[in-house]
């Protein structure tokens, strides 16, 4: 299988990949909301704290490349639209000529802001997917939420690390559906339409195929919500990380409360 990079578990040794996914996944909810609800500097924090934690875990911007570029471009835009949208609007003006276009300044400011939340969020759920595997992955989701009946815990826990292991094979087939239609011809039709559909449909018949398939393997299986994987116990060097990643934007939070910014 060619090697899908984004929201892909990659094996690996490092301190992050044995750190306790149970803890991982409160980490990610945490600067999630942070990121979400936090002031800019917040924000800025959370940011550094997890591009260090894709330092230590042997994340390389080079591994998602395109698929960075692409939520880049995607910031990009809603800093731009958010600039357009400004009721103080102000014409653009490019070396001394003034362009039919205004963009406000306060609009990009807030626009830009909105994109690197979305940013960070992505950065954090790249960050629990690449370095947890989807059977641990399933077995943390199963111990936080033991306070809903079993069978609820079970199909959801089995649901999301079904969907965490099932992105990289529908990233593959979509590779595979495009080069065949490449190699006939079909993908250089001129028309953006005629191309999504000659893609869309056999990626859409290749994926509910593959789903029954998976499907079929669990039941053969006698698959079940309630199976006996365990997770080592958290231990001290699982909670030094937690604390390492969650204080930094805590405090950072909790001093700005304080002098009243």
């Amino acid at each position: 299988m060619r090697e899908a990079i984004f929201l892909h578990y990659r094996a690996g040794s490092t301190v992050w990949h044995r750190h306790n996914p149970s803890l991982k996944i409160g980490e990610m909810a945490f600067w999630s909301v942070s990121a979400l609800l936090g002031d800019p500097w917040v924000l800025a924090v959370t940011g550094c704290v997890l591009l260090t934690a894709h330092g230590i875990a042997g994340s390389r911007p080079g591994h998602f490349r395109k698929p960075l570029l692409f939520w880049l471009v995607m910031a990009a835009a809603i800093t731009l639209f958010a600039g357009l949208s400004d009721t103080a609007a102000a014409p653009l003006i490019v070396i001394g000529r003034e362009l039919p276009v205004a963009i406000g300044r306060h609009g990009l400011i807030a626009g830009g802001i909105r994109a690197l939340r979305l940013l960070v969020v992505l950065i954090a759920g790249q960050l629990l997917a690449a370095t947890t595997d989807p059977g641990d992955l399933a077995e943390a989701m199963r111990r936080l939420t033991r306070f809903l009946p079993k069978t609820w815990s079970g199909t959801l826990a089995t649901a999301i690390a079904l969907t965490v292991s099932f992105i990289p094979r529908l990233m593959d087939e979509a590779l595979t559906v495009r080069d065949a239609a490449f190699s006939r011809g079909l993908g250089l039709r001129r028309s953006i339409f005629r191309r999504a559909l000659f893609l869309g449909l056999p990626l859409a018949e290749a994926t509910l195929r593959r789903a029954d398939l998976t499907a079929e393997a669990l039941l053969s299986r006698c698959h079940t919500t309630d199976p006996t994987v365990t997770l080592p116990r958290i231990g001290a060097i699982d909670i030094g990380i937690a604390c390492a990643c969650v204080l930094p934007s805590l405090a950072t939070m909790v001093i700005l409360w304080a002098t009243g910014v």
